[in-house]
């Protein structure tokens, strides 16, 4: 006899990304970002639904058109060995927002069309649907203590 439980429900899975800002996307990281993919994926309580990457400043068109095209080829290389589409980018300037004129944020428009030209080019030529793009701003406080840790003081009894 098979007892059903009307109340219970399943666990969803979690929509997860996958943080490639700390890597430069070299061959040498390659095997690691496979390996870090593949752990992922084999996680049945998690769904991969995208990557988060970092680009150069919005003045270096290069940079960020060489870091998209890189992205975009690990979203394909996980198409073709998982069969999963990632449908999310998130794009990371690799600039402090405290440097910019009044601490007003950096020339957005011209790092929005730089991403847009990279993503049309390397979404071409990888035959990958292009992602949503979601912009993330780092911003930094100026004149906010930085927390200090002391890892060799022994508790006060």
């Amino acid at each position: 006899m098979t007892m059903h439980r009307p109340f219970t429900h399943s666990r969803g899975r979690q929509n997860v990304l996958l943080d490639l800002a700390s890597t430069d996307l070299s061959a040498a990281d390659s095997r690691s970002i496979d390996d870090a993919l593949s752990a992922l994926i084999r996680q049945p309580h998690l769904q991969l639904v995208g990557v988060c990457c970092s680009v150069g400043p919005a003045d270096d068109a290069a940079l960020v058109h060489q870091r998209v095209d890189q992205v975009i080829g690990v979203m394909e290389q996980v198409r073709r060995d998982h069969g999963l589409i990632l449908t999310e980018l998130v794009v990371e300037e690799d600039q402090d927002l405290a440097t910019t004129p009044m601490g007003g944020l950096p020339d957005q428009d011209a790092l929005l069309a730089a991403i847009d030209d990279a993503l049309d080019d390397a979404c071409a030529r990888n035959r990958y649907p292009r992602p949503a793009i979601i912009l993330m701003a780092c911003p930094t406080v100026t004149g906010a203590p930085k927390p200090e840790l002391n890892v060799n003081s022994s508790p006060v009894s």
